[in-house]
């Protein structure tokens, strides 16, 4: 083999290669683009994916999308739904985890399905007995909607509606969270100075649990004291109506806020409440 054969043939490699390379790179529009949708409730994260088709002039439901039978709600691979924490879906516990999100429409009662398989494509690999629960809800009538969408509405400490919208149709689906439950959970599972602080301030600001929200600040003020758990110790004692306990607290409280280099900004509110006290 000649030397300029030789060479010709390793251009024209390095060039397939090339080619090769930059084809594999490609990407193309979805006719159904993917979407995702996230919300944090309380402390509980959840995120649903799902792929958004379009209405184009179709006869949706019942044409498009048959009545009474399984659907993937969306255009693609399955649709899934993750939660970081336990939830609860139509008063059913669901746990922490990643699913697959179906529905069965029908004209008056659609059926929401949570199934513990998030990784089918559509509905294909769909199977009735890996469902973990199933739940009716009510269709709505609403303005027009060209592309598939879920959002987020009506959000609280305590849950929110996962809301979907195609065509001139509308889907609520209630989700419920214990954020307190959680909270206090969590706290018993990591107690130093802090994690037990922020656990008995929650209980106090939110009137939840208070006598185990006494307990976790003795607890943070077993390991450090300092201007955050004392001002809490003397809220709880105020709290008790033990008001000359709870001033002479909150005074050593703010004798160490006074050396802080960055004065806390509630400073101002906490001599204020210890004027209220001396009362």
């Amino acid at each position: 083999m000649s030397a300029f054969f030789r060479v010709s043939l390793s251009f024209i490699t390095i060039f397939v290669l090339l080619l090769t390379s930059t084809q594999a790179q490609l990407k193309y529009p979805q006719v159904s683009p993917g979407a995702k949708a996230t919300q944090t409730v309380g402390i509980t994260d959840i995120n649903i994916s799902y792929h958004r088709p379009g209405v184009k002039g179709r006869v949706i439901w019942g044409g498009l999308v048959p009545y009474n039978e399984i659907w993937r709600t969306g255009a693609n691979d399955a649709t899934t739904i993750e939660f970081s924490s336990d939830v609860s879906l139509a008063g059913t516990k669901v746990p922490a985890g990643k699913y697959s999100l179906f529905t069965i429409p029908a004209q008056e009662e659609w059926t929401v399905v949570i199934n513990k398989n998030p990784n089918g494509w559509g509905a294909y690999g769909y199977k009735q007995d890996e469902d973990l629960l199933r739940f009716k809800v009510k269709p709505e009538m609403a303005e027009h909607q060209e592309w598939m969408m879920f959002t987020f509405e009506n959000l609280s400490k305590n849950g929110v509606d996962l809301i979907l919208r195609w065509e001139k149709v509308k889907v609520t689906i209630p989700i419920s969270v214990n954020s307190d439950e959680l909270v206090l959970k969590g706290a018993k599972a990591d107690l130093g100075w802090r994690p037990a602080y922020q656990a008995a301030s929650y209980c106090l600001d939110n009137n939840v649990s208070v006598e185990d929200g006494k307990k976790w600040n003795d607890q943070s003020l077993a390991v450090e004291q300092n201007y955050w758990n004392l001002t809490l110790k003397a809220r709880y004692l105020a709290l008790d109506k033990n008001f000359k306990e709870a001033t002479k607290t909150m005074q050593k409280a703010l004798d160490l806020g006074q050396k802080m280099e960055n004065k806390p900004m509630n400073y101002a509110d906490m001599e204020k409440l210890m004027q209220e006290w001396k009362k």
